[in-house]
């Protein structure tokens, strides 16, 4: 194959990848987690091998979406050559931007409204016009992410921990679901998986848990849906405050692990859209314009 554009939607919890020839997606995947911060470590470069080692065929050009990273900065330069010595390729034919601004351009307009973005972690975001950026949230798992994948599998380890302080964990969906990921229910097994896999990734795989309890009628677990939840709305209001009564398009994995999820943020947030797309189409498409 010839002329082939790779579109690259890297984040915490995974990096999807669409090829795009022939005016037409032809094949995607998903490989290993990728962020900007992980460029030039161990863990990044195993997650690039992997990327290079599941692609069908060689790429002519690429257009990446990177957690941690902002366009035209002397880190985005640095990762257009960790990605082109990576996938074989000129500088020049890989660029690159934040994996927020991908996500943007796939939903809105710059100035058009405020995208919520529920993914491994959270933010609100709005690009208006003249290219500024007014957002609230996406400081990382360290520092919040509320309302995202890593905060719900957070708090549903916190609800499993806090019953194993009181004696022990009461059966229930929650429970279940939560030890089909972790492998059991005692602390050992709770920490090892907690603490085994360095960054957000670990806990994020806990969130489709809690949305799959919420489905079988647990309340706990339909409580921390409502919770991340308003904690989105939260963030979604800190923005519109800033930018005006604009329309909320909410998208992201965390909130497709229940459609309970998305019907807790439309009671938090009246007037939210949530949709999806996919944002390695979007960079691939970009990336095949050049």
């Amino acid at each position: 194959m010839t002329g082939l554009a790779l579109g690259l939607d890297a984040g915490g919890s995974g990096t999807k990848w669409t090829l795009f020839g022939g005016g037409q997606p032809l094949t995607r995947g998903v490989t290993l987690p990728l962020t900007a911060a992980l460029l030039g470590t161990g863990a990044g470069a195993a997650a690039l091998a992997a990327l290079a080692g599941a692609l069908p065929a060689h790429p002519e050009v690429v257009h990446a979406g990177l957690p941690g990273l902002s366009a035209g900065t002397p880190a985005a330069e640095s990762a257009r050559e960790v990605l082109a010595r990576a996938l074989d390729l000129p500088t020049a034919r890989v660029s690159v931007e934040g994996d927020l601004d991908l996500a943007y351009r796939a939903h809105l307009a710059p100035g058009a409204g405020i995208l919520l973005y529920a993914g491994t972690g959270s933010i609100a975001y709005h690009v208006a016009r003249d290219g500024s950026v007014i957002r609230a949230g996406g400081r990382g798992y360290r520092l919040g992410d509320e309302g995202g994948g890593f905060s719900l599998g957070r708090a549903a380890l916190r609800w499993v921990t806090d019953a194993l302080d009181a004696g022990a964990v009461p059966p229930s969906p929650l429970a279940d679901e939560v030890a089909g990921v972790t492998g059991g229910l005692d602390w050992d097994t709770l920490r090892a998986f907690a603490y085994g896999t360095p960054g957000a990734a670990a806990l994020a795989a806990l969130a489709p848990a809690v949305g799959r309890a919420a489905d079988r009628g647990d309340g706990v677990a339909d409580a921390l849906l409502d919770e991340a939840a308003r904690s989105l709305a939260d963030l979604a209001g800190r923005v519109r405050a800033r930018v005006g009564p604009l329309p909320i398009t909410a998208t992201g994995g965390a909130l497709r692990v229940s459609p309970r999820f998305p019907a807790a943020l439309a009671r938090h947030l009246p007037g939210v859209t949530v949709t999806w797309r996919d944002h390695a189409e979007v960079a691939a498409r970009f990336a095949a314009t050049r």
